[in-house]
C-alpha cells in the first residue's frame, strides 16, 4: 500500500522547519549545527529548507523573534490578566503567582525553543545578543507596567520599575535554566510560588499582611486546594486570596 504524501501549506512547512531547527539547535549547539543537520531532521531537500530561509543564522534569528514574541503575548495577556483581576477584587498575590506559573509552563512546553534561544543566543553572534536585548527590553516593559500597577493600587513600595523588572525576569530565566530544563518533572507550582514569596516580600508596603497572605497561599496551593480561604486570613489584608468557588 503506498503512503500517501503529507502536503504542507507554506506557514505549516515553515513552522515545522523552524521546530526541527530548534530541537538540533538545542541539541547540538548553533556552532555544531549545520543547514545539513536541520534539513536531513526535517526530511526535507535543502532547496526547501532555503525556500524559507536564507542561512542558519537566519532562521536562528527566526527562532529568537519566535521565542520573543511568545513571552511578549504571554506578558501582555498576562497583564491584563492582572489589570482586570485587581480591578474585580481578587487577591493580587495569587494573580501574581498564575503570572509566573504560565510563564514556567511555557518553558516547559517548549524546551527545544528555550534552550536555543536562552543557552545559545546570548554571547554566540553579536547580532543574536543584540537582538536578544532588544526584544528583552519590550517583555520587561511589559513587567514594570504590571508593577507600576501593584504601586498605584498601594499593594508594593515605589522602587525603579525597570530595575526590579529586570530583577524579576533575572530570576525567571534562571529558574528554567536551573530547574525547569533540567528537570522536566520538576513542581512549577512550588517554583512558581517561590519567585512570588520572595519578590513580593522585597516589595511588600506591609510584610505582616505579605507573609500572613503568603502562609495562607501556601498552604492552599501547595496542598492543590484553592476553592476555600478562612475569613480571618482576609480580613484587613488586600494581599489575601479570596474565594474561588467556580459555579
Amino acid at each position: 500500500m503506498v503512503k500517501k504524501r503529507t502536503i504542507l501549506s507554506r506557514q505549516e512547512r515553515e513552522e515545522q522547519i523552524l521546530k526541527v531547527a530548534a530541537r538540533v539547535f538545542a541539541t547540538k549547539g548553533y556552532r555544531h549545527t549545520s543547514v545539513t543537520d536541520i534539513v536531513e531532521e526535517a526530511g526535507v531537500a535543502r532547496g526547501t529548507f532555503y525556500h524559507y530561509f536564507n542561512s542558519k543564522k537566519d532562521i536562528f534569528l527566526r527562532l529568537v523573534d519566535l521565542y520573543f514574541h511568545n513571552i511578549s503575548n504571554l506578558m501582555h495577556q498576562s497583564g491584563k490578566r492582572l489589570r482586570e483581576g485587581i480591578e474585580a477584587g481578587e487577591p493580587p498575590l495569587l494573580l501574581w503567582y498564575d503570572q509566573a506559573l504560565e510563564y514556567l509552563r511555557f518553558h516547559r512546553e517548549n524546551p527545544h525553543l528555550s534552550v536555543s534561544v536562552l543557552q545559545e543566543a546570548m554571547g554566540t553572534d553579536p547580532q543574536f545578543s543584540e537582538r536578544v536585548a532588544e526584544l528583552s527590553r519590550a517583555v520587561r516593559m511589559h513587567l514594570s507596567e504590571d508593577l507600576r500597577l501593584l504601586h498605584r493600587m498601594g499593594l508594593i513600595i515605589k522602587v525603579d520599575f525597570d530595575l526590579a523588572a529586570t530583577f524579576i525576569m533575572g530570576t525567571s530565566v534562571a529558574a528554567v535554566l536551573n530547574h525547569v530544563m533540567p528537570d522536566p518533572r520538576c513542581d512549577l507550582k512550588r517554583i512558581a510560588f517561590e519567585q512570588v514569596r520572595n519578590h513580593s516580600r522585597a516589595l511588600a508596603v506591609s510584610q505582616a499582611a505579605v507573609d500572613a497572605a503568603l502562609a495562607e497561599m501556601e498552604s492552599i496551593l501547595m496542598g492543590r486546594e484553592r476553592d476555600r480561604v478562612s475569613v480571618e486570613a482576609q480580613k484587613g489584608n488586600p494581599c489575601a486570596i479570596a474565594d474561588e468557588k467556580k459555579p
